[in-house]
């Protein structure tokens, strides 16, 4: 599982800020079209991780949750059970805790999805570009 600092720096070696469509010439266009096309690969292969980051963080919670339950129910000796608003405290607390972690990870995603989209505008004013210099 990576940070969403490390998955921003990845997206930002991309180079996709400030990347210039040239369509000056057709074999530019190419170039530049093929250069999507590499690029919207590995931000695919980024999202995916992203996501499956989520799940874990959403797997690890619900387990921290469970494990809340149990260990109140847990009967010994010394051990005594946790009053229902110190339990339900914390599993507020746990929800509130993964809300936010996720919610980073979101962010990441949403910027991802931006850039398929710039990618995907880019890519049709590129075809249209080429289709006009053909005719």
């Amino acid at each position: 599982m990576f940070s969403p600092k490390k998955y921003r720096k990845q997206l930002l070696d991309l180079g996709i800020e400030g990347m210039e469509i040239d369509v000056s010439t057709i074999d530019n266009a190419m170039t530049t079209l093929n250069e999507l096309n590499e690029i919207e690969k590995i931000l695919k292969k980024i999202r995916y991780n992203v996501r499956a980051d989520i799940r874990k963080i959403i797997r690890d919670y619900f387990t921290k949750l469970k494990d809340l339950d149990e260990s109140n129910n847990k009967k010994g000796l010394i051990s005594r059970k946790k009053s229902i608003s110190k339990i339900i405290k914390e599993k507020k607390r746990l929800i509130k805790e993964r809300n936010l972690t996720i919610a980073i990870y979101e962010v990441v995603e949403n910027t991802i999805d931006d850039y398929l989209d710039q990618i995907e505008n880019s890519r049709s004013y590129i075809k249209k570009s080429i289709q006009k210099r053909c005719m």
